[in-house]
């Protein structure tokens, strides 16, 4: 059984699934991870955290959750390996967005995100997919498998145009391929030395439309400790949702995920950052949507 009971849900909303333009999929799996585990108790952290958030938006003036929330039940870790985990994540995905869902997917480690891709597939013609990371996660294999959280990109470039941001470690394996379109690459140590113009760069690379996987280490340490692998020198909070309103604001996103929260006990910052995120990314997608909609 999966250790996050079905019930609960994120913001404590659960529109019916009809009515929903949002649909949260958590996966609570992390069987891939390869330092500090715990990744699988993210979606329980996330929602749990997310009851507590205001549902109005200070910088939209607006509470997103008027479009309509429903959080699916969690989908059953496998332990037999990501490369079975796969199928089942992408079957879930496809269903969501057959349905004409936004979908939401909580993680879990990065590799839940192949899943997700393999679902975009089927749906959208081409799709650009945007990354933040601290990591390029472009190994071929990791510790004997193609599906680790660490080869995440190498799976996506098989099949989509991508763009890398925040990026500070990468191995001498990955140099190579990271810097073969040094272009679609925005460090973390640009972001920090001209954010507005990180921000302009990348909307210029950046194709459309665009799914966001967010590995949540793409944020410093000092206000996202919680991950498996922290890496200093990371993005910061105000850093990190200005490049994503931009995003929103200039680009048609179809969905999105946030991965590797691997909660601390006793400490529930962390945990309430990452809810917020999420909340956060659905008011920017569809406040967006409602302003096209009306000019």
């Amino acid at each position: 059984m999966s250790d996050l009971p079905a019930v609960l849900s994120f913001l404590g909303v659960q529109d019916p699934f009809e009515r929903a333009a949002v649909a949260v999929l958590p996966v609570p799996y992390d069987l891939t991870t390869t330092y500090q585990p715990g990744a699988r108790f993210g979606p329980r952290a996330m929602l749990t955290a997310s009851l507590n958030i205001e549902l109005f938006d200070e910088q939209l003036r607006w509470d997103a959750s008027e479009v309509g929330i429903h959080t699916s039940a969690p989908l059953e870790p496998l332990a037999s390996g990501p490369q079975a985990m796969i199928p089942q994540i992408a079957e879930a995905v496809r269903t969501l967005l057959r349905a004409g869902k936004f979908p939401v997917v909580l993680g879990g480690d990065h590799s839940v995100s192949i899943g997700v891709f393999e679902a975009l597939k089927d749906t959208w013609e081409q799709v650009t997919i945007l990354q933040f990371d601290a990591h390029a996660d472009l190994r071929e294999a990791y510790q004997g498998s193609p599906y680790s959280h660490a080869s995440v990109m190498a799976r996506a470039r098989e099949a989509f145009d991508c763009v890398q941001v925040g990026i500070r470690s990468w191995s001498q394996e990955e140099e190579e391929s990271l810097w073969e379109e040094p272009d679609r690459v925005v460090t973390a140590q640009e972001v920090e030395a001209n954010g507005e113009a990180a921000v302009d760069r990348l909307l210029k690379v950046l194709g459309d439309p665009v799914y966001v996987t967010i590995d949540l280490d793409c944020l410093d340490p000092s206000v996202m400790p919680s991950t498996g692998t922290p890496e200093p020198g990371g993005l910061t909070w105000r850093m990190l949702i200005r490049l994503l309103r931009a995003v929103a604001e200039k680009r048609h996103v179809v969905g999105f995920d946030a991965t590797e929260l691997s909660p601390i006990p006793g400490l529930v910052a962390p945990d309430y950052l990452a809810a917020r995120l999420v909340y956060k990314m659905i008011g920017y997608v569809f406040h967006a949507r409602r302003q096209l909609g009306s000019r």
